[in-house]
């Protein structure tokens, strides 16, 4: 498995610390350089058990595998480090599973916090065994303070006192994080349970892992399941993904369910009206975010049209993409593009809350995870080989000693490839299709 090489230096270790009535979470980042701010929030959780057994979620998501071989297992766990975002209005903590099946996020509103220093920024956080096994401890009348950035343990920056890990991050995981943004953002609602409905739904999920699809409805908070799709139904596959929820679903105030139907991936909302819990699982558990290659098409093409949009980008937790297009003078198509190249250089997320995107800055380098995405990189040899034939509605795509038939037709495509017939349009397009592609923007 490809990987991007990182060196992380943390000023020490992630920490808890305090007595019963006054516990202090500091949260370790990685120490960029002299000029990075110090710390980047410092601020008392207004509701510290639900904040505490929500980072532990996270870190439960980012440190479990669903589909990979246990010999991967120990490495994976040393690449599993959240990442944390301050931004004016929010504070957010997101990460994978290790199979990239699974992301989750926390959103925790100002309403959360009681906020005595603030500054934008983004890093990694260290979750390591001990903090997550402390945050366990955390009640209700805990006084739990949260700082991110390396000053929240009172170490010194002196690189005496640095502590360095290398941690190879895999590139899979890097571009999950434009892919599952894509999910997201064509997510509808399906439906709401209340906090009771929402616990007794969550007691009839097995515990083992489950591989059996269902399809789930509910109405007037009342759930049913069935093996066949119904009129409104959401499907599930790898329902033991959702025990994460188990302790916390008695502190939520309803759980919101949404269905990508083009996708059929499905988000999870644990919402505790100043702070939410979301948990997007991918149709099949074995499944990655990764290899959906949502956002390839609009890769394939140049990004003229981000530049204008990025100067606009601003740390705000709510994009406002009519006025962004008035203000850069973009169509709707150019739009869209730039929002695939902002996703997948990890620049924006989804709210599924707001139904908006907002702007963060992920602390990876996303501009090498293009130039490594298979798909992408044979499209384009395809077309330096100049293997690509374009006729009215489509091409001829000449690879491996046979010529593929790439058709175009009311925004949507098709090919007469092997990899077309088994994923039809759900894992974004072929290679073929992407030269097609290619082929036919450098013509123009």
């Amino acid at each position: 498995m490809a990987k991007i090489e990182y060196v992380f230096q943390y000023a020490g270790h992630s920490s808890f610390s305090g007595s019963a009535r006054k516990q202090h979470l500091s949260l370790v980042c990685e120490n960029a350089g002299p000029e990075e701010p110090d710390q980047f929030l410092a601020a008392v959780a207004r509701a510290p058990e639900i904040t505490a057994k929500a980072l532990r979620a996270v870190s439960e998501i980012v440190g479990a595998r669903f589909y990979v071989p246990p010999s991967m297992l120990a490495r994976i766990l040393r690449e599993a480090d959240p990442v944390a975002t301050v931004s004016p209005g929010a504070v957010r903590f997101e990460g994978f599973s290790a199979c990239c099946s699974a992301y989750i996020r926390l959103d925790i509103e100002d309403g959360a916090l009681e906020v005595d220093q603030r500054r934008n920024g983004t890093t990694n956080v260290d979750f390591g065994a001990e903090l997550r096994a402390a945050l366990a401890q955390v009640n209700p009348d805990s006084r739990m303070e949260i700082t991110i950035g390396p000053k929240a343990v009172g170490v010194s920056h002196e690189r005496a006192s640095v502590v360095e890990r290398k941690v190879p991050l895999p590139v899979r995981w890097l571009k999950g994080f434009g892919d599952v943004q894509i999910h997201l953002a064509g997510m509808e609602p399906a439906f709401t349970l209340p906090g009771v409905a929402a616990q007794r739904f969550l007691r009839t999920l097995p515990r083992s892992k489950s591989d059996h699809e269902i399809w789930i409805t509910a109405s007037a908070g009342t759930v049913r399941t069935t093996t066949r799709q119904t009129p409104g139904s959401v499907p599930l596959r790898g329902g033991h993904r959702l025990r994460v929820f188990e302790t916390l679903i008695g502190k939520a105030r309803a759980l919101h369910v949404y269905r990508n139907p083009e996708l059929n991936s499905t988000a999870w909302v644990l919402d505790f009206e100043t702070q939410r819990l979301v948990l997007v699982l991918n149709a099949e558990p074995w499944r990655g975010f990764s290899g959906d290659g949502g956002l390839l098409s609009d890769l394939a093409v140049s990004d003229t049209d981000t530049a204008a949009l990025r100067a606009h980008l601003n740390w705000q937790d709510r994009l406002e993409l009519p006025a962004l297009a008035q203000a850069t003078g973009k169509t709707p198509d150019q739009m869209r593009r730039a929002i695939s190249h902002l996703a997948a250089s990890g620049l924006i997320g989804f709210d599924l809350a707001q139904s908006a995107w907002f702007h963060r800055v992920l602390p990876f380098d996303m501009t090498r995870v293009e130039s490594l995405n298979p798909r992408l990189k044979a499209a384009r040899k395809l077309v330096a080989d100049r293997a690509v034939t374009l006729h009215d509605g489509g091409a001829d795509v000449t690879s491996d000693n046979a010529v593929h038939r790439v058709g175009f037709s009311n925004d949507s495509y098709s090919c007469t490839c092997p990899w077309y017939a088994k994923n039809k349009t759900t894992r974004g397009p072929c290679k073929h299709v992407l030269a097609a592609e290619i082929e036919a923007e450098r013509l123009v």
